[in-house]
């Protein structure tokens, strides 16, 4: 009976479940891949709007971050800004050999503006809009004491469950030959930022009038249909090069991804 259950048409089921999920995998990057070209491509036909022209639709403006009512604070340096995302990131050896892998990863954000010298508009961003690069990473390592506030965060997260080792970093415990990485990346009052999405006229940040928003109502349907919605911290030339590089590099691993297991699959299917 049991062979008949993982069996069907004379294909064995056990190995035709384990390459499709590899498929699936791979249409998923290759889909991530070819979305941000497609953010790519959308930025580059679109040319910055200087803030006091900014009305309604479709926009992108760049120039200076500025605080809205309020800030956030950012969980490892403990820095005031409008946006950050953190990564906890455990070094595993493993049969595929020595990587990092995430442990726990989150975002926040808060509404700010942007001014260019013509004007101020308003930006609500959301988590999945964030394009930032790294302002501050620490790997902590068997026999070494962490930051405190690095210390402080552990210590709240009941999502990192701890490994025995050498010493207890909170709920983490670093045992030897165990490296942890802690990353974090901020958008601040004052740096350069950009931002792309549909302005709506009716709403403010702080007074600022227009504020840019997301168009597609967020998800993946949101992304495919919708006008892309990008909050930076970084010019225009920059944003492109960033979700470029993105775009074709995960466009060929997952075509690559795909089409392994989509030829094993077939050879399962037709042999």
């Amino acid at each position: 009976m049991l062979g008949v259950l993982l069996q069907f048409g004379g294909v064995e089921l056990v190995p035709v479940a384990f390459v499709s999920l590899f498929l699936v995998v791979g249409l998923a990057i290759l889909g991530y891949g070819l979305l941000s070209v497609r953010t790519y491509a959308k930025i580059k036909m679109r040319s910055p709007t200087d803030a006091h022209a900014v009305d309604s639709g479709a926009v992108e403006v760049e120039g200076e971050a500025k605080a809205g009512e309020r800030l956030v604070e950012a969980p490892f340096t403990g820095e005031s800004c409008v946006a950050y995302e953190f990564e906890v990131e455990k070094y595993r050896h493993d049969d595929d050999g020595s990587n990092w892998h995430t442990r726990a990863e989150g975002a926040e954000v808060v509404p700010f503006r942007i001014a260019d010298g013509t004007g101020v508009v308003g930006v609500e961003p959301t988590e999945s809009s964030l394009s930032v690069e790294r302002d501050y990473r620490v790997v902590v390592g068997r026999e070494e004491t962490p930051p405190e506030r690095v210390q402080a965060f552990v210590d709240g997260r009941e999502d990192l469950d701890h490994d025995t080792g050498s010493f207890d970093l909170g709920p983490v415990s670093i045992g030897t030959g165990d490296k942890h990485r802690f990353t974090e990346r901020r958008l601040e009052p004052g740096m350069e930022a950009y931002v792309t999405g549909n302005a709506e006229p009716t709403v403010a940040v702080d007074g600022a009038t227009p504020t840019v928003g997301d168009t597609g109502g967020g998800g993946v349907l949101g992304s495919v249909l919708g006008e892309p919605f990008v909050v930076a911290d970084a010019g225009e030339g920059e944003v492109q090069w960033r979700y470029l590089k993105l775009g074709v590099g995960a466009t060929l691993f997952g075509a690559l991804f795909t089409a392994i297991p989509a030829f094993v699959l077939t050879g399962f299917l037709l042999g």
